[in-house]
């Protein structure tokens, strides 16, 4: 007899969100996490995260996006908890700007609420910055952020409600599978299930070393810079983003009264072979061009870091993302590969792998044409 109905392995933005899903539809399931409660040490921490729908990424994941809000506001429900904040964003770019382009065409497909803000309206839109001559600018109403750490505490918070088991600093050793089902053994004992669900992060590759999955997991930095004068934090208020000739640059306004502003620039740093051996030590050089754009653009902050944390991108060839069954064992699937623009999606992500451990492939994971399946060995 199998012990749980699910085992889920890694408790982050995804696991935490198929935990919950998974209790939800009534399944005993155990989630096993090798560190503890909304750690810092993967990819789901950092205090915010962007959430938007006009996707420059591609349009596909519009309606992905519809479902994640549906799913975040009901969680916010059922968890007491204020997670998601719309504040508006407005990203800007000079006219090529691949980026601009993308946001128009899902908001000419989808018909989204996005408006534009020309040069001359640039200019003029918040004194705190010093748009670029000849950047014009797009600007989304519904779009916000999500506070990360506290997105996860909530959905781990309702699935303990409803009797799911979570384990914290117990890894999986090792996995496998046979005809009754599946087992893991962790440091403390082996357990069975009737069926598998792995959301590792940057450890996927290492709990999937059969598959050919080409992930490559990649250092990168946030930072939280201070004001040089108290006022200038109370005029930003809105999320921010802009394409610059050295990156994709983005901020967020303050929140909850903190005294720093986070900006960050969306790059994949150094290749990381082995993700429990990340140089977590932040140097100058992790912050040039985030402290040129603050120089640039906003020169009421000051352009050295108060603060900075280490986070880790896992990257697929394609930057979309693998979410499946896995290829060889039917009862064990997946979600991977999240090339640092995933956790806006994490509350429909949970939902689709709910219903991948019903043999069910969801209406959302159908409308999401992008959609990428595991291939063994291609």
């Amino acid at each position: 007899m199998a012990n749980y109905d699910v085992i889920v392995l890694g408790l982050g933005g995804m696991g935490s969100s198929a935990v919950y899903h998974l209790a939800k539809k009534g399944f005993k399931v155990l989630g096993l996490e090798q560190f503890t409660e909304a750690h810092s040490l993967g990819s789901s921490h950092g205090k915010t995260r962007l959430i938007r729908k006009a996707y420059f990424e591609h349009s596909d994941y519009v309606p992905l996006l519809h479902q994640s809000y549906n799913l975040w506001r009901e969680l916010e429900r059922e968890s007491g908890e204020t997670l998601l904040h719309l504040t508006g964003l407005t990203i800007f770019g000079p006219s090529n700007s691949q980026i601009l382009t993308g946001i128009r065409k899902s908001r000419d497909l989808f018909g989204l609420d996005v408006r534009d803000v020309s040069e001359t309206a640039s200019q003029i839109w918040n004194p705190s910055f010093n748009v670029p001559i000849h950047f014009s600018g797009l600007e989304e109403p519904g779009a916000g952020f999500l506070e990360v750490e506290r997105c996860v505490s909530a959905q781990l918070k309702v699935a303990r409600r409803l009797e799911a088991e979570l384990r914290f600093e117990e890894p999986c050793l090792s996995w496998g599978a046979n005809q009754d089902g599946i087992w893991v053994q962790t440091k403390k004992e082996k357990i069975s299930a009737e069926r598998l669900v792995i959301t590792a992060g940057p450890w996927t590759s290492q709990l999937l070393s059969a598959l050919n999955l080409k992930l490559q997991v990649h250092r990168v930095t946030q930072f939280w810079f201070k004001g040089k004068n108290s006022s200038i934090l109370k005029k930003v208020n809105s999320c921010f983003a802009f394409d610059m000739p050295y990156g994709f640059i983005y901020g967020f306004p303050t929140f909850s009264n903190s005294k720093e502003l986070k900006v960050a620039i969306h790059k994949p740093g150094d290749k990381i072979s082995d993700p429990s051996q990340v140089n977590r030590t932040l140097s100058e050089r992790d912050h040039l061009e985030v402290s040129q754009f603050l120089r640039e653009v906003m020169p009421e902050v000051e352009p050295t870091p108060v603060e900075g944390s280490v986070c880790l991108y896992t990257m697929t060839p394609d930057e979309h993302f693998v979410i499946d069954h896995h290829p060889s064992y039917e009862r064990v699937s997946l979600a991977a590969g999240f090339s640092g623009h995933g956790f806006k999606f994490a509350s429909a992500v949970g939902k689709i792998l709910s219903d991948l451990a019903c043999n069910s492939k969801s209406l959302e994971l159908k409308d999401f044409l992008r959609f990428r399946p595991v291939v063994v060995n291609p």
